[in-house]
């Protein structure tokens, strides 16, 4: 199965969250590349496999805790002691993901959902709170871990930290949590999502730019967007409407897919890819 059929799948398991979020009065937008995807493409970025949404903690913590659907199910670190990632993921229960280089439960084509938690105000306060989340998401990396890439940066930090910290991804990622919630949401003026590595000092964004929702063509559907959505972009991405170098166009992910009964192979996974 190609990455367009994928691709499918995921607005499959979209289209039951949106639905969900609509029904209980849940506030999300779209995030990261997902939203990269609705401006520059009006859907999916061609080469990515998934999607990335965002949500103010309230109404993340509803989600984690009450989500249900037959078809779909919820895993986040806060409700479930075998899932080690920090935030959380709603996916397929007819496929499965088989990963290639961490030890993470084993769920299907899934998409990803990141709490938003409030900064602080002031620059030197917020790089004190970043490098602290920081320090735990590093312990959640090296934990999870089944073997590093050599290209890593950083590759003998990640090592040691590996057989010095022995507790659990999923122990990590709940610190990580408890530690991103210092500033409330609602009581601070920036706000973002804490809990992925790959922006996290470009994350802090005024909380007017998330004060009002426009929604976006993405593929067949119409999703939510922050009305600051190009401030948000041009802090993650810089020129975000130009297109990366042919090389960088590929999946971000390390799996493969089959189909509930492993008879059939959908996707193997890139190693790195960008926007």
């Amino acid at each position: 199965m190609e990455t367009k059929e994928i691709q499918n799948d995921c607005l499959e398991v979209l289209r039951a969250f949106d639905l969900y979020a609509k029904n209980n009065n849940l506030k999300y937008y779209m995030a990261g590349g997902t939203l990269l995807g609705a401006v520059r493409h009006q859907g999916f970025i061609p080469w990515d496999d998934d999607v990335d949404l965002m949500m103010p903690r309230k109404d993340y913590e509803f989600l984690i805790h009450h989500f249900h659907n037959d078809r779909y199910e919820i895993s986040s670190c806060e409700t479930d002691g075998t899932y080690h990632t920090p935030f959380a993921r709603v996916w397929d229960k007819q496929t499965r993901i088989e990963w290639k280089t961490v030890c993470e439960k084993e769920i299907g084509v899934f998409i990803d959902v990141f709490p938003m938690d409030g900064f602080p105000d002031g620059n030197i306060m917020t790089y004190v709170h970043l490098w602290h989340l920081k320090f735990y998401r590093a312990l959640v990396n090296s934990s999870i871990r089944e073997k590093f890439l050599p290209h890593e940066k950083y590759l003998w930090c990640k090592r040691i930290m590996k057989k010095v910290f022995r507790r659990s991804g999923n122990y990590y990622s709940q610190k990580l949590n408890r530690v991103a919630q210092k500033y409330d949401y609602d009581k601070c003026s920036y706000v973002g999502v804490k809990t992925t590595s790959l922006h996290l000092f470009r994350e802090k964004n005024s909380k007017e730019i998330f004060q009002k929702v426009i929604y976006l063509p993405f593929e067949d559907m119409e999703l939510p967007s922050p009305v600051g959505y190009d401030v948000y972009l041009k802090h993650l991405y810089g020129n975000y409407r130009v297109l990366p170098p042919e090389e960088q166009r590929h999946s971000e992910h390390e799996f493969v897919i089959y189909k509930i009964d492993r008879s059939t192979r959908l996707i193997v996974g890139g190693d790195g890819g960008g926007g």
